[in-house]
């Protein structure tokens, strides 16, 4: 036989049978087209929120950088300079610190150096102005507006001068400098910025672990565990140099991996959409592909009139597909966000990023996709004789030795029709769980980066009021700035529940050699340039010249650092005054060196009063260190300060509302603060101001989040949409069959909801279960900042109201556009 090229006829054949076929066409085309702008809006709307999320952390550290070291001597440089991954080493040193100015004695303000590559290069993506230049001369300094305010002098600008009193390592000068640039933007901003004549003057050293900070960025931004311990230990740190990767960088192979995972998943909703509707619609045709292998066409050739179908349908589908998820993702969301009056043209504005690959990507997959999703239902098709195709019924499942089932008739039914085809059920149930796990896990992940999950303190307090003057050196210049008068005022304030002062006293540790020798031993080999050795015998006979503190605090501060304890310490001893906890201050003793030992304290001022502790465990928390000091801070209850002396001094106050984020109660709190004698000599932690301080820096992010959301709901609702209308389209005889023997329209209205109720409750319980642990996974792997995993109750609560409205009403509204369009006997007349 001659071979017939006969595939023009088929592709004739292919495009007519689409065409006079519009309903069953437009279905598939819908669901390609929605498969593929699903794929395309994600991916570009996805990398765009990541790459906002990338910007944020850039403005919270206040720098772009993978890695920072405390101290670097030249032999490290030299090796950073010769690794080739090292990309930008940048370098900024502490420089001293402002004492005081003629306006203010508790300036809180710090001099740091910035070399070119860290100012110009790393803070550049953190700061939005800068007006003059950095300082060259050793009597010039960049300043902030911040800065400036909190010393007293407002209003300065450019060319202005100022005089302060500076201090570096606790010596005292006094210097006149002139502002030669003021910047703005985003980091820690309560800095003066100094020239590199200025700190070479100071006598300080970048090889200081209390001076030098080296800024590290690397060419490759995946950095494997394993890598980071081999970078680590190719710096040959001492034991007074730390170096740390920013959380972005340490996890960003979990990140990674969880991208992976979340994308993949989401390919897996547009192919389980694609299928669910290319099985439906191909299988509910192979009757007509059985009469055309009665008129002599091969299997061959049904493949390849199926296959040009694809192509028509694929094809139309995936241009309609990239066409609306452009106009959604570079012209809809931006349009919205600027009508609700967001930013776009500034720094941090909706700037939706597009990469070549993503359209590459969205055109393979959802070509793959189509070609699986027909290759099966083809199969059958020309496997078959043309005598079985023209018998064939898609899945029926029809059993026929069965017996009477128990209960309710119309639960049974319903049940029953889940279980005919159970693949079939399984992937519709599949895919709506999918969708459903996809949904909580975005929505949790976004609601974890919301401004409102940061917290500043152990007991994610609202307010914490601070007294500066305990940062002075020099103790004598310690005052009690909150005394009992203003609390008493702060608790009859309206809106504030808790004022929780924590209190200290100036004590000193005489040396013995059980405990207090070998702490100091090890404090000096962690954090001084010098050996302990050549001031053993000066702590020895006067240990008033190496002062600590004795820290009092409350029951609720106790219970709160007692939780992140790995071994808590009994509550009553604690309150009792019988234990104390120490400050580990990074050094590295282990819980079974210290545990058990005794640590005995003098008053500073009179050293025959003496108090011993047992030491019942060791902490890292920061908030309760009241002094920087070499011998231990010590943690004991509020009861045992003050049973130990008559005037402690209050350090900080915690402060909690009625109300989070109660604006109101805070400006009534901050006036009453305002009014007390050394109004200037106090700072403070609020909550409301980080939340602001991390949306700013966030930008827009939450709102793109906000759109991936939306985008994830609207797919998966489609996807069962199509799936549950296929389906009862599908069944149309077999339901008309049942109202002609006598199923009244209530019952199957009743029907109908059941089955709905017990997709959507299958789709929930797949959810609530493995979808759950998928979003946990995926959750901890991006979750470098350590925040608490919490699904939001208000969008999931949303989501399942929403589930079970649609799997309910869906097959309601295609069974009555059924009822309208033919009566019963059409309808049941209608098989062949």
């Amino acid at each position: 036989m001659l071979k017939n090229n006969n595939m023009k006829i088929v592709s004739r054949m292919a495009w007519k049978r689409l065409a006079n076929n519009r309903r069953l066409s437009i279905t598939m085309i819908l669901a390609v087209l929605l498969s593929s702008f699903m794929l395309f809006s994600i991916f570009t709307v996805g990398v765009t929120y990541f790459k906002m999320q990338r910007l944020q952390s850039i403005r919270l550290n206040g720098a772009e950088f993978d890695a920072i070291m405390y101290g670097v001597t030249e032999k490290q440089m030299k090796v950073l300079k010769d690794n080739p991954d090292v990309e930008e080493i940048g370098i900024s040193a502490v420089s001293g610190y402002i004492e005081e100015t003629p306006y203010d004695k508790t300036p809180d303000v710090g001099l740091m150096y910035a070399d070119k590559v860290f100012w110009e290069k790393m803070m550049a993506p953190a700061r939005e102005s800068v007006t003059g230049n950095y300082p060259i001369e050793e009597d010039e300094v960049m300043v902030t507006r911040e800065a400036l305010e909190q010393c007293g002098f407002s209003g300065l600008e450019v060319g202005d001068i100022l005089d302060i009193t500076y201090g570096v390592e606790g010596e005292l000068r006094e210097k006149t400098f002139r502002i030669s640039g003021i910047w703005d933007g985003y980091g820690a901003k309560r800095i003066f910025y100094v020239s590199e004549c200025f700190y070479r003057r100071t006598g300080l050293s970048i090889a200081n672990v209390n001076s030098g900070r080296c800024f590290i960025n690397l060419r490759q931004k995946l950095v494997p565990v394993k890598y980071q311990d081999a970078f680590i230990e190719s710096m040959e740190l001492d034991k007074t140099q730390r170096l740390f990767f920013t959380g972005e960088t340490g996890y960003s192979v979990r990140i990674f991996t969880g991208m992976v995972c979340l994308v993949l998943v989401i390919c897996l909703c547009a192919y389980l959409l694609i299928y669910n509707i290319m099985y439906i619609s191909t299988a509910g045709n192979i009757r007509y592909y059985g009469l055309l292998q009665t008129v002599g066409m091969t299997g061959r050739q049904i493949y390849g009139l199926m296959r040009y179908q694809m192509m028509f349908v694929g094809g139309i589908g995936v241009s309609g597909g990239i066409l609306l998820g452009s106009g959604t993702s570079f012209i809809l969301i931006p349009g919205i966000m600027r009508s609700l009056g967001i930013r776009t043209e500034k720094i941090g504005g909706i700037e939706v990023s597009f990469h070549p690959a993503i359209f590459l990507l969205t055109v393979l997959f959802t070509v793959v996709t189509v070609c699986a999703a027909g290759r099966k239902p083809a199969g059958i098709a020309a496997a078959s004789s043309p005598l079985e195709a023209l018998g064939y019924r898609p899945a029926s499942g029809i059993r026929k030795n069965r017996r009477t089932g128990r209960g309710k008739i119309l639960w049974r039914l319903s049940k029953d029709q889940l279980s005919k085809d159970k693949k079939k059920t399984a992937v519709v149930i599949s895919s709506l769980a999918v969708s459903l796990s996809v949904f909580l896990c975005v929505v949790t992940l976004i609601s974890s980066q919301g401004a409102r999950e940061y917290y500043t303190n152990l007991r994610n307090l609202d307010m914490v009021l601070k007294n500066d003057t305990v940062k002075k050196p020099d103790m004598e210049d310690h005052v009690e700035i909150f005394d009992g008068a203003l609390l008493d005022r702060l608790d009859q304030i309206e809106g504030i529940t808790t004022v929780d002062p924590v209190i200290y006293t100036e004590i000193t540790v005489p040396w013995e050699p059980d405990f207090a020798d070998r702490w100091m031993r090890e404090f000096y080999e962690t954090w001084m340039d010098i050996p302990y050795e050549d001031e053993r015998e000066e702590y020895k006979e006067h240990p008033e010249n190496f002062g600590s503190v004795l820290v009092g605090i409350r029951e609720a501060d106790f219970r709160a650092l007692n939780d992140t304890l790995d071994e808590p310490v009994t509550e009553e001893a604690f309150l009792n005054g019988e234990i104390c906890l120490l400050y580990r201050n990074t050094l590295a003793f282990e819980e079974e060196d210290i545990i058990g030992k005794t640590v005995t304290c003098a008053d500073y001022k009179d050293r025959e009063r003496t108090r011993s502790f047992e030491i019942a465990g060791l902490t890292d928390e920061t908030g309760y260190n009241a002094l920087a000091t070499y011998p231990p801070v010590i943690i004991v209850s509020d009861q045992a300060v003050r049973e130990f002396t008559e005037e402690p001094i209050i350090f900080k106050i915690g402060i909690m509302y009625n109300e989070e984020y109660d604006e109101e109660t805070e400006g009534r709190l901050l006036s009453a603060v305002d009014q007390i004698p050394h109004a200037r000599d106090y700072s403070y932690d609020s909550k409301i101001e980080l939340m602001k301080t991390v949306k700013k820096a966030q930008g827009n992010m939450m709102e793109v989040g906000i759109c991936i959301v939306l985008i994830l709901a609207f797919i998966g609702l489609m996807n069962y949409m199509n799936t549950s209308a296929g389906s009862i389209q599908s069944r149309r005889v077999e339901l008309s069959v049942m109202e002609s023997i006598g199923m009244t329209e209530k019952q199957m209205r009743k029907m109908l909801i059941q089955e709905g109720l017990l997709y959507a409750g299958g789709a929930w319980m797949i959810t609530l279960t493995a979808g759950v642990g998928i979003t946990y996974y995926l959750y901890q792997s991006a979750n470098y900042m350590g925040a608490e995993f919490k699904i939001p109750l208000l969008p999931a609560a949303a989501a399942a109201i929403l589930t079970f409205g649609v799997c309910i009403g869906i097959p309601l509204v295609v069974y009555r556009q059924i009822e309208r369009e033919s009566s019963v006997a059409e309808r049941i007349k209608g098989v062949e």
